[in-house]
């Protein structure tokens, strides 16, 4: 897991409380797109993040940006 955690990034946005913004690197496809949970394929492993009004913003080649009130990053 170490691998996929070095590429996780976790920042809270201009002081909203509750509100963060996620930057995942080397994601390559979404595997769920909810308002309380995203899940996104990262080579062979897999990122799910919980929590509520969600909002996958970018998925590109080198990312993906999700933005809401996160609860919970859990890998398999």
């Amino acid at each position: 897991m170490g691998e996929l955690a070095d590429k996780l990034r976790y920042a809270m946005q201009d002081g909203t409380l509750g509100t963060a913004k996620l930057i995942l690197e080397g994601c390559d496809g979404v595997i769920e797109y909810e308002t309380e949970k995203i899940g996104l394929r990262c080579g062979r492993r897999a990122v799910w993040v919980e929590g509520k009004s969600l909002r996958l913003l970018c998925l590109e080649e080198d990312g993906a940006v999700i933005t809401g009130h996160i609860e919970a990053v859990r890998f398999a």
